[in-house]
Order: structure tokens, then sequence, then C-alpha cells
């Protein structure tokens, strides 16, 4: 029955509670006004309209005629507009490089043969890119997690896997056990 409060651990909590009220509200006290609360809005929320999205150039000008309207409502005639200059920043900047490196033309040709059912095209693809390993496909870790194990293979040149379990690549390259240094010994060995 251990976990359960008693009465004694009830009041012991309780008072945990009241003493970190009553610190909070000394705590605002003394250093309340130089942290003023902001007043809540009190008129009407408006509502967040969102910018209507635009289609490609191309598809725009197949689907709507050219806007001209007449002079003096605002708009100039077509071919008289100011076009507003693109930003330098645009041009100079490169293209951000892609996460996943693209697949070579053969892997690629796999995808237009055939249909998924019958283990051909994207099925098939698909398991010819995952016997690639992540450093091969990818040009850095995606993941944190893959921090850990990326470029394992360039380190680890031998691997050895054991008899009656699975591969012990942990145990080589973290683990000692005898002590700091690692003096390999017969004890060190069941067989």
């Amino acid at each position: 029955m251990r976990g359960l409060l008693t009465t004694r651990d009830q009041h012991c909590w309780k008072e945990l509670i009241e003493k970190e009220a009553f610190s909070r509200v000394s705590w605002k006290v003394k250093y309340g006004h130089k942290f003023p609360r902001l007043e809540p809005c009190s008129g009407p929320r408006r509502k967040c309209i969102l910018p209507a999205i635009c289609p490609p150039k191309e598809q725009e000008e197949r689907l709507s005629p050219p806007r001209t309207q007449e002079e003096g409502t605002g708009f100039k005639k077509q071919g008289e507009g100011i076009s507003l200059p693109r930003k330098q920043e645009d041009k100079d900047q490169e293209p951000l490089l892609k996460e996943m490196r693209p697949a070579t033309p053969k892997t690629k040709h796999l995808l237009y043969q055939g249909i998924s059912q019958e283990g051909q095209g994207r099925h098939l693809y698909l398991q010819e890119r995952k016997l690639k390993n992540p450093e091969e496909k990818f040009h850095y870790p995606v993941l944190s997690s893959w921090e850990y194990g990326w470029r394992l293979g360039d380190v680890i040149t031998e691997i050895k896997a054991p008899i009656h379990a699975r591969s012990g690549i942990v145990k080589d390259t973290f683990y000692i056990r005898n002590g700091v240094f690692h003096h390999s010994s017969k004890s060190d060995k069941l067989s």
C-alpha cells in the first residue's frame, strides 16, 4: 500500500501548495509594478482573413482575360502599368540544398515499369531506395536522432556479428568491462 497519501502526507502537500501561492503573491507585491499586466482587449474581435491563394501565372493568363479599366477609376490602361521592382535578394540567393539526394536514373526508371500490385513500379522503386544507407540518400541528418549513427560506417570498419545474438555495435564501441582503459583478457570472453 505504498504510494497512497496518508493524512500526514496530504497536510504536507496542502502546506506546500499554500507556501507556493504565498511566494507568488509576495513576488507580485514586490515586483508587480515592474511588470504591468496587459489589459485584455475589450473590443470586438476581428476575424483573421488569409490572403487568397493565387494560381500560377500561366494558368492565370489562360483563365482570365487581361483586366483593363477606363481612366479616372484609378487603374491605368493595359501596358501602361507600373511594374514593381523585384527583390535583389532573390536573384543573389542560392537555391536551398534539398534534403534528399535525387535517385539515380536507373532507380528512377523503375517507377515507370509495371504497377505496385505486381511488385513493380513504385513498390520496386521504394524497395531499391530502402537498400541504400541514409548517408547515401541524404546530404545531412534530417532528424536529430540520426546524428547518433551518422557516418558510423566511416568510423567502424569491422563489424562482427555474434554467433547467437544480434550485432553488438554498442558493446564493442562504448562498453568497457575492465574499467577506464580496456585491456582485453581471456576472462572477458566466455568461450
